[in-house]
Formats: C-alpha cells, structure tokens, sequence
C-alpha cells in the first residue's frame, strides 16, 4: 500500500472511531453497563425490580412502622400481582413489544418501584411530621399508579418528582416564595402537539389556589414552577398531565392523564431539651441550666438561652446533655458531653441540629443547619 493511500485509509477511519466513541458517552453502552442495562428492560425486570423495592419497604416499615408505609407496600404486592397476571407466559418478552394493557401495567409498575426506591434513598434522614408526610405521599402516588387506567399502549407515566438541584421531591413546606421543580418519566409530550395541560388538586380532586405553570417540556421532563406555595394547606395533593398525541387523520387528541403526589406539611417544630452542669470544687456537680429551646427546623435557625452561672463561680468543667423532641414519641439523646471551663461544647443532633455552649458568654444555642430530609423543599 502506497503512503497516500496509507494516509487516506487513517483519516476515512477517524469518523467512524468518533461516532463509535460517541456511542459509548451517550448511547448507553459503557464499560460498567450490565447485560440487563444494555438489553431492554423485560417484564421480568420490572417485576424484579417492583419485588425488590417492596421489600425494602418492609424492612423500613418494620424499622420505623408507620400505616401509610404498610399501605403503600399492600399496593406494591397488588400491582405485581396484577402485572403478573397479564404477562402471563410472556415475562421474558422486552416491555416495548408487549401488548396494549400488559405493556401499560408494565410502564406504571415500573414508576411504583422508582418512587419506592427514591423514597428510600431520600427519607433515611427525615423525622418527626416530615418523615410521616414522606411515608404519605408515597402512599398516595402508589395508590394513584394502582388506581390509573391501563387501556393505553404507551401511556404517560411520572415516575419521579425533582427539585431544581434534582433531589427527590415528596413534602413541600407552605412559604411565600416561588417553587421551582420537575416531573420525569415517560410519554408526557408529542412534540407535534401543544404542551401537556398541567393541573394540581387535592386527594380529593378539588383544584389547588395555587396552579403550576410549564417553565420547560421534553417528552421525559416537564419543568414546572409555583408562584406560592403559602395558601396550599395540609395534606395530599395530585399533580395532573395531559398530554396529547398526533394520530393520522384526527390529529392531536388528549391521551390519559399521568400523576404524581406530594404532601404539603408545616415546617418541623423541634423542642430541644437541655441540660447543663459545672463541676464546682468540693460541691461536685451542679446544675445550672434545665429546660428546652423551641426551634423551627428551617436552614438558619437559631435560638437562644442564656444561662445563670452564679451558682459555680469557679466551675473546672461543663458538661452538656440534649433531648431533640420532633414531635409524638420520636427523640434523639446525646451527651454528657464534658469539657474544661473554657472550651465551648456543640452537641450534633439528628436531622442537622446542634446545641452549642459558650462559656465565654454563658449562653446555650439551638441552631439549624442545611435540612438533611432530602425529600422535602
């Protein structure tokens, strides 16, 4: 072979190397990528995967019992019970080629088994009225993917709800501010139609005051925004999509609805309970401070105690000890927690807390920190 006909054979084969490692960044194939994530997902995967989020579930629930967790998994066995039953001998088949009704189940099973996993993975931190509004508005959303229509092929699903730095959403805090954030999944826009007519209402159906608007729509993500969230009260809420889809001859018609489900709960009250001793010369111990600091758990706050040290002049140490109260019989303790006169003591507590004291001022602090339940605003 000549030296230019070398050279041309190197410079043809450049693009066809380029498009090939284009394939491997964004086509799906990578070199940690399982068999299962390469092949398309099967009705056995998707029951595989429904199997192994509602026994997460269960663990979780007998960890921390709460009704709607024990509901939410009584769904989960239903809906694989009824995706077994209209695959039939067909699990092994690839979801995309079954039919109208089995292919439908499929696509919502798999939703169901998402939002369980992403409440899993989102709830480990939360507490009190927070982690109980979590466990509801898993609950809900489950209940809505049992309760939708199957009648559709391709059907629009929501299988994940985000926030704006794309963290799990279940549980807003009514505030006077806007809330941005996102519904993912599959189906939810034709791109040869008009945009999805977004909705939302209560558990009930009754249209919320506040109504979200489109801020940006793909056919897996629409981008979504409220005004307010302050006259939105207490309690489940649904969010409605209704897309349409282009059809041959009859143009775009309304397909059914997707959904997902939020709870709206006020902002977590916490009591931290406190108590502070000196050890002073021959008398031992003594208390100088017992009570408790309420607290908004909200990034920032801080409350405050002053504390009346005359009963020690000369203490050689503090000690501190903490309950953390969030509401019913859910606490945490920590301490004693012991240092010399002059050092100053923080005390960590769930849920990003902490009690912290300053000799220097002789003052006891509650302070918030970043809120570590990371499926609420």
């Amino acid at each position: 072979m000549t030296e230019s006909r070398k050279m041309w054979w190197r410079l043809s084969l450049l693009p066809a190397l380029a498009g090939f490692a284009l394939l491997l960044a964004v086509g799906g194939w990578s070199a940690g990528a399982t068999a299962q994530d390469a092949a398309r997902p099967t009705g056995d995967y998707v029951l595989a995967q429904l199997d192994a989020a509602r026994q997460a579930l269960a663990q979780r629930a007998k960890a921390y019992p709460d009704p709607a967790l024990a509901e939410a998994g009584r769904r989960l066995g239903q809906i694989g019970d009824a995706l077994r039953q209209q695959l039939g001998g067909a699990t092994a088949q690839p979801v995309e080629i079954l039919g109208d009704k089995p292919k439908a189940a499929a696509m919502r099973a798999n939703a169901a088994a998402q939002r369980t996993q992403a409440y899993l993975k989102a709830s480990a931190a939360c507490r009190g009225g927070d982690a109980k509004a979590l466990a509801a508005a898993l609950a809900l959303a489950i209940e809505q993917l049992a309760a939708a229509p199957a009648a559709d092929k391709s059907p629009p699903v929501i299988d994940a709800v985000e926030t704006s730095d794309q963290q799990p959403l279940f549980v807003v805090h009514p505030a006077d501010q806007p809330l941005a954030f996102a519904v993912l999944g599959a189906n939810l826009l034709d791109t040869q139609c008009a945009n999805p007519q977004v909705s939302l209402t209560d558990a009930q159906g009754k249209p919320a005051d506040a109504q979200p608007v489109i801020t940006g729509v793909t056919p897996q993500r629409i981008a979504l925004r409220l005004a307010s969230t302050a006259s939105l009260k207490p309690g489940g809420y649904v969010l409605h999509v209704v897309p349409q889809r282009k059809a041959f001859l009859v143009g775009c018609t309304k397909q059914p609805e997707a959904v997902a489900a939020l709870q709206v709960v006020l902002p977590l009250h916490v009591t931290v309970e406190y108590t502070l001793t000196a050890m002073c010369g021959g008398r031992g111990q003594v208390t100088l401070g017992h009570g408790s600091l309420p607290i908004v758990e909200r990034e920032g706050g801080t409350a405050s105690q002053p504390i009346d040290v005359s009963a020690c002049a000369n203490p050689s140490s503090y000690t501190v000890s903490a309950v953390a109260h969030f509401g019913g019989d859910d606490q945490a303790a920590v301490g004693p927690i012991t240092q010399p006169a002059d050092a100053g003591i923080t005390a960590g507590l769930p849920g990003g807390l902490s009690l912290s004291w300053n000799p220097a001022i002789h003052t006891l602090f509650a302070r918030t920190g970043a809120n570590m339940c990371q499926g609420s605003d």
